[in-house]
């Protein structure tokens, strides 16, 4: 059987590159699974072959000891890969398909996924709505900063790059799909930024530079970005922000 790498938390300000089981379409017992989702079958799920993956700064909040994240827990819910295994129910994803993984879980067929709430799925968490891989408190499924990793739901959850070649060649900016450019893109969306609008933007880390850039897509006339690191502000000036302070 193929071998597994992953970064594996081991304690406040200590993480680990370990060898982990290679992942099955199945969520076996492990660090943070509650015991009515350890030997949950994932038929529906497909193993990607890790292409690249993000530090989130949620994932510094365990690191640092912030939470109640147990030894052992697999980090990573920002994750780009290579479809290599594909399961029984799965109908629309094929092996070789490069995709974008969301951070958050969802099955797709809930009350609260079919009405665009999938933050709180109700079928992936048997203790709390909502879930997410690598993460506290989210269901136990295991991270994707790691060489492989199974993803449940797939022809929900995977966004499927159409052009493959064209993919592996903007993976770098491709990657920030998961997490990092939805979360602000989300931001701007939900103020209601539309055509003509002035938008200020508190903070010039990378989602507030992805609000910036989704303000300016939403057609925002003029975008201000302000922040109390002189380094940020000059990545907002050198990523084109308009106007930063």
């Amino acid at each position: 059987m193929t071998n597994n790498r992953a970064v594996v938390y081991k304690g406040a300000g200590h993480v680990e590159v370990q060898d982990t089981p290679y992942p099955e379409l199945v969520l076996r017992d492990g660090p943070g699974v509650p015991k009515s989702n350890v030997d949950r079958k994932c038929e529906h799920g497909v193993i990607l072959k890790v292409i690249t993956t993000n530090i989130c700064g949620s994932d510094q909040h365990m690191v640092r000891g912030r939470t109640t994240a147990p030894e052992g827990l697999v980090l990573g819910h920002e994750i780009t890969g290579e479809v290599i295994e594909v399961g029984r129910d799965v109908e629309f994803i094929k092996k070789g398909d490069v995709v974008s993984v969301p951070f958050n879980i969802a099955c797709g067929r809930c009350v609260m996924c079919q009405t665009q709430k999938t933050h709180i799925c109700t079928n992936v968490n048997p203790e709390r709505p909502g879930a997410a891989y690598g993460y506290v408190d989210m269901g136990g499924w295991v991270g994707g900063q790691s060489e492989y990793v199974m993803v449940p739901y797939a022809d929900f959850q995977l966004l499927v790059f159409p052009d493959r070649d064209l993919a592996l060649e903007k993976i770098m900016d491709l990657t920030m799909l998961t997490d990092i450019f939805p979360t602000g893109f989300h931001g701007a969306y939900t103020a209601g930024v539309k055509m003509g609008s002035t938008v200020y933007i508190a903070g010039a880390g990378p989602v507030g530079l992805a609000a910036a850039h989704s303000a300016q897509l939403l057609g925002a006339s003029a975008v201000i970005v302000g922040d109390l690191n002189a380094e940020r502000l000059q990545q907002a000036r050198v990523s084109d922000v308009k106007q930063s302070t």
